[in-house]
């Protein structure tokens, strides 16, 4: 039964699993799943504020997919990248108690701005692991920003956390996705947490997207380790090319 009372029927069961599916794959190799989640939750009949933060459930289980595919092939953030996750999970908790207070607006021509800033700072950005660039003031400012982004409204957050990781640690792009995907589980754990304590979550729904989410990433974590960086960049360029005509062309 969905938050609006009415029972789901199969059909809808299965789409939003094949949505998660999808989601979950390109969370993983690039960002911006919820773009797809969020309209198929509130199609079953979840109000808009409902939808978001239902899907953090989806975004938890999916990252937990993930960090377990990418550790199933020896990819593991080191120590270093724990301040950047402390001040993430910081930001994502403000965020996540503002977006309770305030009406979210459709900013689409904004985010597709920034989508397309981080994809190419990405894409065009170290490659080697080369020592990052990022001071810790700079660290708490870009991940406490960030953190707040994905505690708010989550979607395109990927894009945002993966231009962030290359600027502060200058990772390739794999070990950039793995300390992505151990962020976002670590923050997002906190968002789960806020938004559950107000009632916020339709668990069966967001259970569902889970399940769907959780395959998605752990196939695009095992497949991204095994075909590499080029994998990756020909993966994130057609999500980023997606997403940026979605919120430029479309309301």
């Amino acid at each position: 039964m969905s938050a609006s009372g009415e029972i789901l029927s199969w059909s809808q069961f299965l789409i939003v699993y094949l949505t998660g599916t999808l989601a979950g794959f390109i969370n993983v190799v690039g960002g911006g799943g919820s773009i797809l989640t969020l309209p198929v939750l509130m199609w079953i009949g979840l109000p808009s504020s409902v939808a978001n933060a239902t899907n953090r459930i989806a975004i938890l289980s999916e990252s937990i997919a993930g960090a377990v595919g990418f550790s199933s092939k020896g990819i593991r953030p080191g120590r270093t990248v724990i301040p950047a996750i402390i001040f993430a999970s910081t930001g994502s908790i403000l965020g996540s108690l503002f977006v309770l207070s305030v009406q979210t607006e459709r900013l689409n021509r904004v985010i597709a701005i920034l989508l397309l800033l981080a994809a190419f700072i990405t894409l065009f950005g170290p490659t080697k692991g080369k020592v990052g660039k990022g001071s810790l003031l700079s660290t708490a400012v870009i991940f406490l920003a960030v953190g707040f982004y994905g505690g708010f409204i989550q979607a395109g957050v990927g894009f945002l956390l993966m231009a962030a990781i290359t600027f502060v640690f200058g990772f390739n792009l794999v070990i950039t996705n793995a300390t992505k995907i151990m962020t976002v589980l670590v923050y997002t754990s906190f968002s789960v947490i806020v938004f559950a304590s107000r009632g916020m979550i339709d668990w069966i729904p967001g259970l569902v997207l889970s399940l769907g989410n959780m395959t998605g990433a752990f196939l695009a974590a095992r497949l991204s380790v095994r075909k590499g960086v080029k994998f990756t960049r020909w993966i994130l360029v057609i999500v980023v090319l997606i997403n940026a005509i979605k919120y430029l062309l479309f309301d």
